[in-house]
């Protein structure tokens, strides 16, 4: 622990100016510096002899293991003499080993592109040396020396590249002072524009001040952003704690997120459930409504993998990314379950950097049940007016019909063509941190990630030009096929109809209990045909008499047990029951409509059921044993419900056209209008336009002559066609908002960049020109890239080509290789081979045991005891 304080407060900061120096003199390692070792008198100075390794020419690739005599004093200490001659110790004050900074810059580009491994690193090398003839420490190896030093070097690029960025903005302080932390990332909001954290996490979407009123007079919403959760990305626990690394982090801190849970347990109040449907305050669907959405998502988060707490401390990560999938925060999560107190904090850290006047669209999988808790429960009450919430994509199946109609990014104002689903990207680039995370310390696993996070907005930066050109073409495309049909006036009136509160909740109650009635009564009247014919038959003599006087007795008492069952379910009704009861039995029209309606609910349950499943298929991160036994399984689960499904499919089909029939011979209601048939061949995709959500002529509509937009299928398609065409429409201003975004962004620090050049030292000079040449050759890509996307009238910046060209002649390498933009897996360093790591199927079997415990647990104390009895019986 001394020593990582001793790295951190001292070590790293002293670093700095010695490794600014080598830098420019070796022309980015690309050149071999001479140094000569310093002459100190000092009473406290001694001799250390360090072994090191080195690549004499990354070309050739010509290696060799050597050792150096050290004068060390506290005026030269050992670090910052082997810094200066090219290499980096293990440790900050007595290293016994030092590796050359090429071979740890090459090992960083390495593990920036595949899942880092030291230990395999170091055998390797070990190996390779032995080969040519050097001897290596056989008793402890060098795995662990050459993944110290190889983490502190990349603890030192980080603070070297905050050092510059503090130059660019310039504040930066000496390089001896303290090491850059936390304190260069929570700068305070300004409340006229959003801070400089945000702006370094997305240029394109927090901009300053005067380009966000010109850009919300267009749109409601100046940013979007999306909110999801992972849970394979988790620690097990009974790991040793590891200190705190030195450097910023995009993760919030346990206190924020502990706040917020007191938050919300001190706000939230049990209350009791209303018999009437209707509107909440602020909502715009009602109640029954979104109870059905939460019993669907509840449903479907059965399924998902979880982690139990029992064997993971760090169960899972909830991120906020922009519509350009760049991570703005990550939650680190310990709870066995996707809790609200997550996605609350992280909105409330994002809402701490922007100004007054910000406006937020929000893509969640379950963002109309967030909304509907903060407004019941006040959660995030001075931000909440300035949110739009919407639901993803990918997860709108998993919505009823109205939600879909308001929450839809498609159907919703300000979302453009927007899909929510940048949060599974990210997911999907991390996957290879899966294992190394398991085994890794708290604070390791929040710096591999933070350095992945790194790395892939470089990697973002660069294509943002051929980013906007993509999306501007898609949206072109789009909108050519949206203007081709257009109806504008019946949307709105659809959304009223279709989104209306039920009358009472006991309707649907109802609905179902008729439907359970007539079920009964037939089972009823079944066993008593069978009576009769076994009464028949023991008038007329059986050969085994005692057979059938069994089968009298069994069926007497099913007779009996059903006419009790009908009378209570009778009994329930009461006398408004009754009567809608003797006008289905009387309307053969009225009972198919009824069956058809339930089948309909059926049908869209078991395909919401098969893509959560499939959903599963599409999320595997990793292919462990259990992981493919689980995924062949749910395969199979899958085409073992296809059949099932088409044949309701069928009988539905077969209702509809029987009702069709009944409309043509005038015995059904007047005004009565047939449902649509469901296509077999679009069955499966559950796309939000699907005529799978449409009920028309299933519900008590009738008496009444059908509206366009449910009638009329020109009228259907032109809606389809003007909602898309709107999207279309914010989808351009936005995008064009957007490049002058990437426009002023780059004017910006290219001023700051000549700024900062003026008055530097060489080191510093040498480093800011390295930087000019990076950002030249963004500028020309970015520009190249845009050559065919609509260009601005005042269109300027910042720098002429010649300027750019010129920038890039200092050196054609240092565009393609900048330490800026780089970032890298770093997998934890400490001793594997000593865990006692748990075989992975048999840890999976034992979790899944443990979340089963745990779900029991609290399905007995949310029941008193007897309701348990008549659950389980």
């Amino acid at each position: 622990m001394r020593q990582w304080q001793r790295w951190s407060s001292t070590t790293i900061p002293s670093l700095i100016e010695p490794y600014l120096t080598y830098r420019r003199l070796s022309r980015n390692f690309r050149d071999v510096v001479d140094y000569e070792l310093p002459q100190c008198n000092c009473q406290s100075s001694r001799r250390l002899k360090v072994p090191f390794y080195i690549f004499l020419s990354l070309l050739s690739l010509v290696s060799g293991s050597k050792t150096v005599d050290l004068m060390v004093c506290p005026c030269v200490p050992a670090a910052v003499q082997l810094v200066r001659m090219g290499f980096f110790p293990c440790a900050p004050l007595g290293p016994t080993l030092a590796v050359s900074l090429p071979v740890l810059s090459l090992v960083r580009q390495l593990f920036m592109h595949t899942p880092l491994n030291i230990s395999a690193w170091s055998e390797s090398l070990e190996a390779y040396l032995g080969g040519m003839g050097y001897e290596v420490d056989t008793k402890g190896g060098i795995r662990r020396r050459f993944g110290n030093a190889y983490h502190w070097y990349c603890i030192l690029e980080i603070s070297l590249e905050e050092y510059i960025q503090q130059c660019l903005q310039g504040s930066a302080p000496s390089p001896s002072g303290p090491c850059p932390g936390l304190s260069s990332f929570q700068d305070p909001c300004s409340k006229k524009w959003p801070s400089e954290y945000l702006r370094k996490r997305c240029p394109l979407c927090f901009v300053n001040g005067l380009l966000i009123v010109s850009f919300a007079s267009s749109s409601n919403i100046d940013a979007i952003v999306c909110i999801d959760a992972c849970f394979t990305q988790k620690r097990r626990s009974g790991l040793q704690d590891d200190p705190v690394n030195p450097t910023a982090t995009v993760f919030l801190s346990q206190e924020e997120i502990d706040s917020m849970e007191n938050e919300v347990d001190g706000l939230r109040k049990k209350k009791p459930s209303d018999e009437e449907d209707g509107f909440e305050q602020g909502m715009r669907i009602p109640t029954s409504v979104l109870k059905n959405c939460n019993e669907s998502f509840t449903a479907a988060d059965e399924k998902r993998q979880k982690a139990s707490t029992q064997f993971f401390s760090d169960t899972g990560v909830m991120a906020l990314l922009c519509c350009h999938d760049r991570v703005i925060h990550l939650a680190n999560m310990t709870s066995a379950g996707e809790k609200q107190h997550y996605a609350l904090a992280l909105i409330k850290s994002l809402f701490s950097h922007l100004p007054d006047n910000f406006h937020i669209g929000l893509l969640y999988d379950i963002g109309c049940q967030l909304e509907q808790s903060c407004r019941k429960w006040g959660f995030l009450k001075p931000f909440l007016p300035r949110i739009s919430f919407a639901i993803s994509v990918f997860h709108a199946f998993g919505h009823q019909w109205p939600c879909q109609l308001i929450y839809h990014p498609r159907k919703r104002e300000g979302f453009g063509l927007s899909d929510g689903e940048g949060c599974e990207h990210f997911w999907s680039s991390i996957k290879g941190l899966i294992p190394s995370l398991r085994v890794s310390g708290f604070h390791q696993c929040l710096f591999v990630i933070d350095f992945q996070v790194h790395y892939l907005d470089g990697k973002s930066l660069t294509g943002l030009g051929q980013w906007l050109l993509r999306r501007w073409n898609h949206c072109q495309a789009k909108k050519a096929s949206a203007i081709k049909g257009l109806r504008k006036s019946e949307w709105a009136a659809q959304v009223a109809v279709q989104t209306k509160p039920t009358p009472h909740k006991l309707i649907t109650d109802n609905h179902y209990l008729l439907l359970t009635i007539m079920a009964t009564q037939k089972s009823l009247e079944n066993y008593e045909t069978r009576l009769e014919e076994l009464e028949k038959d023991l008038l007329h003599g059986a050969s085994d008499m005692t057979s059938l006087n069994i089968q009298l007795s069994e069926c007497h008492q099913k007779v009996k047990s059903f006419k009790q069952a009908l009378q209570k379910q009778k009994a329930t009704l009461g006398v408004n029951g009754l009567a809608d009861l003797a006008t289905l039995q009387s309307n053969s029209y009225l009972q198919l409509r009824m069956h058809a309606l339930a089948i309909k609910t059926r049908i869209r349950d078991r395909l919401r059921q098969r893509k959560f499943e499939l959903e599963r298929l599409e999320r595997s991160y990793r292919q462990t044993v259990s992981e493919q036994r689980l995924q062949n399984h749910t395969e199979t689960s899958v085409k073992q419900r296809e059949p099932g499904i088409v044949k309701l499919c069928t009988n539905y089909n077969n209702m509809c056209a029987q009702m069709a029939a009944l409309i043509h011979q005038g015995k059904a209601p007047q005004g009565s209008i047939a449902p649509v048939l469901i296509p077999r061949d679009a069955l499966f995709k559950l796309d939000v336009d699907d005529d799978i959500w449409q009920d028309a002529g299933l519900e008590d509509d009738t008496g009444r002559f059908p509206p366009a937009w449910l009638a009329d299928e020109n009228v259907r398609s032109g809606i389809r066609s003007l909602l898309e065409l709107r999207r279309c429409e914010e989808e351009e201003r936005r995008l064009l908002h957007e490049r002058r975004m990437l426009m002023e962004w780059f004017s910006e620090e290219w001023s700051r960049l000549q700024r900062a050049r003026q008055g530097s030292n060489d080191d510093l000079a040498y480093e800011l020109d390295c930087h000019a040449s990076a950002l030249a050759s963004l500028c020309l890509r970015w520009q190249t890239a845009l050559r065919d996307f609509p260009s601005l009238h005042d269109e300027n910046w910042g720098a002429t080509n010649e300027e750019l060209n010129s920038k890039m002649l200092i050196s054609p390498l240092l565009a393609t290789s900048s330490d800026e933009e780089e970032s890298l897996d770093d997998l934890a360093f400490e001793d594997e081979e000593g865990l006692e790591v748990l075989d992975d199927e048999l840890l999976c079997v034992a979790e899944e045991f443990a979340l089963a415990d745990e779900y029991h647990q609290q399905f007995k104390s949310c029941f008193p005891k007897g309701h348990q009895q008549m659950s389980l019986g």
